[in-house]
């Protein structure tokens, strides 16, 4: 096959200079603008349901969006890596958009929610498509880059998307809400189209047959990514329980000023974004292992102190810390899938991480949740312990490794 051929973009004549091509940034571009929409369209809800008293209707919107990705994670992903990644994207955004559109429209709380279950099970589709599209329009020069970029500007559509979503609650409904995200999913669908033509070869080596567990397994077998796995598993539980238990341990420590508490929440999503900058940087972006256990541990400590140090100066630095950690780890993962997984297999491997990432969520939110064993300081001081034990751990797994891969007699 011509790659040099199949390969051509309406941005082709860009791809010369150094910079990222043209085609990578309208793909980001419509990427962060479809994030923004999902923050709005669940936080519309979420308001929703305070607004109106409905008894488990913030643990309904959280199930819908977390229980779909874990069920249908590994048969969403290798529907992608059989077919076309481009064909299976933009199908999957016009489920989404159509979904939320709908939702604008029925007057029912549950049926709005199960539009929106329906949206996020579309959403593993094309997520799991523009993981593996990424490498393909960015080139595999500027892949690490682009990761870096989309990292940092999904923390970006974090931090401002709440106060967004509450400003536009209170002039004009969830309604609008549900809207603009529907919108935002055609609007990915037009990006993915400019910067996708169907002369790129996205299915790259496309599998006639696909097994359910490819995705695990590939996640398992590559090296870095699954040695240190447990780890950001570990992370990723941590930072959800302090997502729960610190909604109560955080407004205590800001004296019950709410303006604080959310300067808090929004440190760690501020920190992210140079953390992820950075760690796209030319001699960084692929050193995957020091930034992802670099980054469990700047977690678990920014948590762990911010458990030990019930002070409000101090929850700033921490939680910008904690925010940085978790940006350069996030972009060592998506650098180490994209370089230690075989490309045809990037959409079951991605899809199914969503599934482990979202599995760890549910039970951090669960584990998070205020009982009369732990109190909420008690939960932030665990889930700061959690990623640091774990990143010991990986650490020594490591060691172990490269001093068996030294000491393998040579065939």
């Amino acid at each position: 096959m011509d790659t040099q051929r199949t390969r051509r973009a309406p941005f082709a004549a860009l791809r010369r200079g150094t910079a990222m091509p043209v085609a990578a940034q309208v793909l980001l571009a419509g990427t962060v603008l479809s994030r923004l929409g999902d923050i709005l369209a669940s936080l519309g809800l979420v308001l929703h349901a305070a607004d109106r008293g409905i008894h488990f209707g913030v643990t309904e919107v959280m199930l819908a969006e977390l229980i779909p990705t874990v069920l249908a994670a590994p048969l969403i992903g290798s529907v992608v890596d059989r077919f076309s990644a481009r064909t299976v994207c933009l199908w999957a955004l016009l489920v989404q958009s159509s979904s939320l559109g709908a939702a604008t429209a029925v007057g029912g709380f549950h049926a709005k929610v199960a539009l929106i279950a329906l949206s996020a099970l579309a959403g593993v589709g094309s997520v799991a498509a523009g993981f593996k599209m990424l490498p393909v329009v960015a080139g595999e020069k500027h892949t690490g880059r682009a990761n870096s970029l989309l990292t940092a500007s999904l923390s970006a559509a974090g931090l401002a998307g709440p106060p967004l979503a509450g400003f536009l609650n209170s002039l004009w409904g969830t309604g609008v809400l549900l809207a603009t995200d529907a919108l935002s999913f055609l609007v990915l669908a037009g990006c993915t189209m400019l910067a996708v033509p169907r002369s790129v070869d996205v299915a790259i080596g496309r599998r006639p047959a696909t097994r359910l567990a490819d995705g695990y397994r590939a996640l398992r077998d590559a090296p870095v990514v699954g040695t240190l796995m447990p780890a950001l598993a570990a992370a990723m539980l941590a930072t959800s329980i302090e997502s729960v238990a610190g909604v109560y341990y955080l407004r205590g420590v800001a004296d019950g000023n709410d303006t604080v508490f959310g300067l808090f929440l929004a440190a760690w999503a501020l920190g992210a974004i140079p953390g992820a900058l950075l760690a796209g940087r030319a001699g960084w972006a692929e050193r995957h292992t020091p930034l992802i256990l670099g980054g469990v541990s700047g977690i678990g400590l920014g948590l762990l102190l911010a458990g030990l140090i019930p002070v409000a100066a101090a929850m700033f630095p921490l939680f910008l810390v904690g925010g940085f950690s978790n940006g350069a780890c996030n972009v060592g993962l998506r650098n180490a899938v994209h370089a230690h997984v075989p490309a045809e297999v990037h959409g079951s491997a991605w899809a199914c991480f969503q599934a482990l990432s979202r599995s760890c969520i549910g039970l951090g939110y669960l584990l998070g949740t205020p009982n009369g064993l732990v109190s909420s300081r008690g939960q932030v001081i665990v889930s700061g312990i959690i990623p640091l034990v774990a990143m010991a751990w990986a650490s020594l797994a490591v060691v172990r490794r490269g001093r068996s891969t030294v000491t393998e007699p040579s065939a």
